[in-house]
């Protein structure tokens, strides 16, 4: 049964075929019909010869052109399962010996081969740019016409959800002046806009600076829209902490200088001959200016620090023997407050690089502060000691491997008032102070921020424990790779 139904329809193909080279058989004939036609016309030849010569040149023309009409079919079906992609077809290899025939099949494998490498080219390029794209650091989504986000970069997927495709814009960013501007931009009211907006994350407050634009023709996905989203959080935080800390910085230059300026008006009009109040005005105005100098080199420093200029490390430091030298310095004030400081050296700590101004700020800050906010007549501990630890770096490969080093420790313990939970987390702002009952504690308010900016130059943690039974302890680890 099957082969009955092979063969009808080999027969029917043969049959196509045999009748559409008839025709053009006959267009090659057609002049030679018209010339023996004229002969027969003018009695120069008889109808019966004229009619046999015409089947003649027919047969004739038929069975020289039939191989040349049957290599062209067998052209069109390869060029055809070539456009199809039909691999299932019997015509996937073409050879002629015919030069014509072969240069049209050559011809066309050129076309073939220029369209497969600028296809590569463009498929190439394509993934290139979804690379890019994919890992831009701003967050990037493609909107369609009704609003809903058909595809999102890595960036945007981390920041709103790995499930906001498919989901219309609203959903996302409900109440927001982002959407009436992008529907501003669908709409063809405007190609381009641009919006700041607030998007909340786990109870967690994001700035995001918006550019909507309109593309120049719709994607595959349907988009005909894209939006940027740019985090500019840490930004908004930088400016308000700038905002602060001028507003502060000019409070505490302000007091003094209020001080300063009204003791010179009273030592000009009423104290002007009294000597007893002349020298307790200079007394404070001594007190004040020397307060004034400590606040402007705190706010030098702060401000070296943070442009990096005193990052060089090179001096080899003995943190041991820069720990004796501040104590030694801050013994006489720690005396008139009634304290002692006690220095344990529990192991022999390695020397290390860095400056030696550096460790030397950053451990008179935590002593000075505990003898400051310390009870009378209690010991101030300074330990020294080291801690194994480990690290994870990346090597040449990407690989992330675990390295040992050790931690050289430095803890500072007071017996004062314990520190709030709340504020520990605040020590290190600048102009930072806890109020203490009863005490009025001088200093600039800039000490734990320049002892924190110092420990990330050398990427040192600074860890803060308090409470009432066991008192308050500042920790400083320094990393040493074994």
């Amino acid at each position: 049964m099957m082969r009955n139904k092979k063969m009808r329809k080999k027969k029917k193909n043969t049959k196509e075929f045999v009748f559409m080279s008839f025709d053009r058989i006959l267009l090659f004939t057609f002049p030679t019909g018209i010339s023996l036609t004229l002969l027969v016309i003018f009695d120069a030849l008889k109808w019966t010869a004229a009619l046999f010569g015409f089947c003649m040149a027919f047969i004739l023309t038929f069975f020289l052109a039939r191989p040349f009409f049957k290599e062209l079919e067998r052209l069109v079906r390869y060029l055809k399962s070539e456009a199809t992609g039909d691999t299932s077809s019997q015509e996937t290899k073409f050879f002629s010996r015919r030069r014509e025939i072969f240069k049209i099949f050559e011809s066309f494998n050129q076309i073939k081969m220029s369209l497969l490498i600028k296809n590569k080219i463009l498929e190439a390029q394509t993934l290139s740019d979804g690379a890019i794209l994919e890992n831009l650091p701003d967050s990037l989504i493609m909107i369609n016409k009704e609003s809903m986000i058909v595809n999102a970069n890595l960036a945007a997927r981390q920041m709103l959800g790995g499930g906001i495709i498919f989901k219309k814009l609203e959903d996302i960013f409900t109440k927001s002046s982002l959407l009436h501007k992008t529907k501003a931009v669908l709409t063809g009211i405007s190609e381009k806009e641009t919006d700041e907006i607030i998007f909340k994350k786990m109870k967690k407050t994001i700035f995001l600076k918006a550019l909507i634009e309109k593309l120049p023709d719709m994607t595959k996905n349907g988009a005909i829209a894209v939006i940027v989203l740019q985090d500019v959080t840490a930004f908004k935080i930088f400016e308000k902490s700038q905002t602060a800390f001028f507003a502060n910085a000019s409070h505490e230059l302000k007091t003094p200088l209020s001080v300063l300026s009204g003791s010179i008006e009273t030592l000009q009009g009423p104290a002007k001959d009294d000597e007893k109040a002349r020298n307790n005005f200079l007394q404070i105005m001594s007190s004040q200016t020397k307060h004034m100098t400590d606040l402007v080199q705190d706010l030098l420093a702060l401000s070296r620090l943070q442009l990096n200029e005193e990052s060089s490390k090179r001096e080899t430091v003995f943190i041991s023997e820069i720990l004796k030298t501040v104590i030694q310095e801050l013994t006489p004030k720690a005396q008139t407050h009634q304290k002692k400081i006690d220095l344990k050296i529990i192991h022999e700590t390695p020397p290390i690089k860095g400056r030696s101004a550096d460790f030397f700020r950053v451990f008179q800050n935590l002593i000075d502060n505990a003898i400051k906010y310390g009870r009378r007549h209690s010991i101030i501990t300074v330990s020294v000691f080291l801690e194994k630890g480990t690290s994870f770096v990346s090597d040449k490969s990407g690989k992330t491997i675990q390295t040992p080093l050790q931690w050289m420790n430095v803890s500072v313990h007071n017996k004062g008032n314990p520190i709030k939970e709340e504020y520990i987390s605040r020590l290190c702002e600048r102009f930072f102070r806890i109020e203490q009952k009863g005490k009025s504690i001088s200093g600039t308010g800039l000490g734990l921020s320049i002892t924190s900016e110092i420990l990330k130059q050398y990427d040192a943690l600074m860890d803060i424990q308090s409470s009432p039974k066991e008192g308050t302890t500042f920790t400083v680890s320094f990393p040493i790779v074994i």
